[in-house]
C-alpha cells in the first residue's frame, strides 16, 4: 500500500530529470503545424458499423470530411505509413481492443483530426469546443476522463488520478505527443508480450494508463507543468502554445461525481454511450474500467 502511494505522488511531483524528447524521424509525417484539420475519423470492424442518420458527428458538423477505417482498411493504413517495426507491433497485439488503441494514435499522426469512438454523440458542433480552433492556432485537444482520488485508483476505478479520454482525441498531423505514444508503444511491446494478457495490461500497454503517462511526461519535459495542476478542473486549460485539456464535463458528461455536469450543461462536447464491453463485466469495477469502445 505504502509502494503504491509513493509511486502515485512521484506522477505529480513535478521532476527534474533533464529529460528530452525525441525528434520526429519517420517519412509520412507531416511536419507539425498547430491546426487542426477539419476531418473526424472513425473505426470499426465493418464498415456496415456506419450509421449515417444516427451519426452525431456528421450530422453536427457538415463541413467535415468523414472517413470510417473498417478492420482491413486500418491494417493497410497502418503498413502503408509506418515503419515496419511499427506495423509488426500493430499486427502483434493480442486484442482487437488494443489495436483499435494504437491505431487512433496512428491515424491522427498521419492524418490529423478528430477521432472518437462509434459509441460517442456529438453534443456541440466541433467548431464551438474552444473559441481557439477558429483561429488555426491550436494543436492538440484533449480532455478529463478521471479526476479521482488515490482510494479510487487503490481500489481499481481509474488506472491514474488524472487520467485523459482516448475515446475522442482531436490533434494537428505530426503532433509530438502521438508520435511519443506510437514509438512508445512500440518499445515496451516486446517485453508486454512476454506477460499473460490482463484487462489491467491492456490499460497499461495501449489504453488510458500510458496515454495518460506519455502525456504526463510531455507536459513536464516540454513545459514543467505536472498532472496535479489540472486537478479540479472547471475550464479549459491551455497547456504551452497550442494544447488544450478541457474539464471533466466536456467529454465525460454526466457521471454524477467528481465535478462531472450533465449532459445538458453548456461545457458538454461529446457523451460517450458505452454501448458495448471489453472487459469482464463481472468484476465489480466502475464503468469507466468495464466498458469501452465496441470492436
Amino acid at each position: 500500500m505504502l509502494f503504491l502511494l509513493f509511486i502515485l505522488l512521484i506522477w505529480y511531483l513535478p521532476s527534474n530529470e533533464n529529460n528530452s524528447l525525441e525528434i520526429i524521424q519517420w517519412a509520412n509525417i507531416p511536419v507539425y503545424v498547430p491546426n487542426i484539420p477539419k476531418r473526424i475519423i472513425q473505426t470499426s470492424q465493418y464498415s456496415s458499423d456506419i450509421n449515417i442518420a444516427l451519426n452525431s458527428f456528421i450530422r453536427l458538423n457538415p463541413t467535415y470530411e468523414y472517413i470510417h477505417y473498417n478492420d482491413s482498411a486500418a491494417d493497410k493504413f497502418v503498413r502503408e505509413t509506418m515503419p515496419d517495426y511499427i506495423y509488426q507491433t500493430y499486427i502483434s497485439l493480442p486484442k482487437p481492443v488494443m489495436k483499435a488503441d494504437y491505431f487512433r494514435y496512428i491515424v491522427l499522426l498521419v492524418k490529423g483530426g478528430i477521432y472518437t469512438d462509434m459509441d460517442t454523440v456529438c453534443l456541440r458542433p466541433i467548431n464551438t469546443w474552444i473559441q481557439e480552433m477558429k483561429t488555426n492556432k491550436t494543436g492538440f485537444i484533449i480532455g478529463i476522463e478521471a479526476d479521482a482520488s488515490l482510494w479510487d485508483v487503490w481500489q481499481g476505478d481509474y488506472a491514474r488520478q488524472i487520467q485523459f479520454v482516448q475515446w475522442t482525441i482531436a490533434a494537428a498531423p505530426g503532433h509530438p505527443i502521438l508520435y511519443q505514444i506510437v514509438k512508445h508503444i512500440a518499445d515496451i511491446s516486446p517485453h508486454m508480450a512476454l506477460k499473460t494478457v490482463t484487462e489491467d495490461q491492456v490499460l497499461e500497454w495501449t489504453g488510458p494508463a500510458i496515454w495518460t503517462d506519455v502525456i504526463s511526461k510531455y507536459f513536464l519535459v516540454k513545459y514543467r507543468f505536472p498532472l496535479y495542476y489540472l486537478k479540479n478542473l472547471k475550464q479549459s486549460k491551455l497547456v504551452g502554445e497550442d494544447i488544450y485539456v478541457l474539464p471533466i464535463t466536456a467529454f465525460s458528461p454526466g457521471l454524477k461525481k467528481m465535478g462531472s455536469k450533465p449532459i445538458t450543461d453548456s461545457e458538454a462536447r461529446v457523451q460517450h454511450l458505452f454501448s458495448n464491453t471489453w472487459k469482464d463485466s463481472s468484476k465489480k469495477r466502475s464503468i469507466r474500467r468495464v466498458t469501452r469502445r465496441p470492436r
